[in-house]
């Protein structure tokens, strides 16, 4: 059930308590994502082809500070929520981070008004801070898409934490 996932209501559960502020022992993770590759160009038109799993980790070290706290945590197609999982296959932590595929391009139309729309990067890479738990093996990669009623969450890839 990895592929897609209906989230409803409150199900979510992102972000910290407000009185979590404390430093905190975390590990932040550097993942290269070829969106599209061998594409002739470094940006692409969102539906002009299926975006590919294909992740590579780059960097995985240990920091000090707070996770990043979610300031309006409703899911949205401009962010990917991230899910830390252990061997097991349990859920160690759950967040949302910024798309970084998109990319915002604005030109002037015919009659000089501003026209705008978004591109893929067609490589890039994600940044994303989890808790230091030694038991976190995987981080699942999802984009949130709505249908006119509801969110489902599209698998992106799987990266595997040695």
């Amino acid at each position: 059930m990895r592929n897609s996932v209906i989230i409803m209501g409150l199900m979510l559960c992102l972000g910290q308590p407000v009185w979590a502020v404390a430093a905190e022992n975390l590990q932040e993770v550097r993942i290269r994502w070829d969106v599209h590759p061998g594409s002739p160009t470094p940006h692409v038109a969102p539906e002009s082809a299926v975006p590919s799993t294909r992740f590579t980790l780059l960097e995985r070290h240990r920091v000090s500070g707070t996770l990043p706290r979610q300031r309006s945590p409703e899911l949205s197609s401009e962010q990917i929520v991230v899910v830390a999982m252990d061997g097991q296959g349990n859920e160690r932590y759950r967040g949302m981070i910024r798309d970084p595929r998109i990319l915002r391009v604005e030109h002037p139309g015919p009659a000089r008004e501003m026209k705008g729309r978004a591109l893929h990067r067609a490589r890039t890479e994600l940044r994303i801070t989890l808790p230091d738990d030694p038991a976190i093996s995987e981080v699942w990669l999802y984009h949130p898409r709505w249908t006119g009623s509801a969110f489902i969450l599209d698998w992106l890839g799987t990266v595997q934490l040695p």
